[in-house]
């Protein structure tokens, strides 16, 4: 059977989900904390979200877990966490494969 799918739509589903991610909520300690997505690679149909912590002022607290939004503060991704913040930087890293599968009706 022949590919259905081109591969120029797959990259319209990358480019297009991508574009849906503005910011990142973080529970510390049990409050919402809202952060900028740091950084973002994307690689084939591979999409990688960075959300970097480096506030001083969360040092010591648990970091329970984080979520990607959109921009209507929708939840597009979550990740839970148990992590206690030491005094350097923390990177929490989200890794979003899209695919595609076509099924043939006969």
């Amino acid at each position: 059977m022949a590919d259905i799918i081109q591969s120029l739509l797959l990259d319209y589903l990358v480019t297009d989900a991508d574009s849906h991610f503005d910011h990142a909520l973080v529970n510390v300690g049990g409050e919402l904390v809202q952060y900028p997505i740091y950084n973002t690679v994307i690689s084939g149909r591979t999409i990688r979200k960075y959300v970097y912590l480096s506030d001083t002022e969360v040092v010591g607290k648990q970091i329970l877990g984080a979520s990607l939004m959109d921009g209507q503060g929708r939840t597009l991704a979550n990740q839970a966490l148990n992590v206690i913040k030491n005094d350097r930087g923390f990177l929490i890293g989200f890794e979003l494969s899209i695919k595609l599968e076509v099924k043939a009706i006969v």
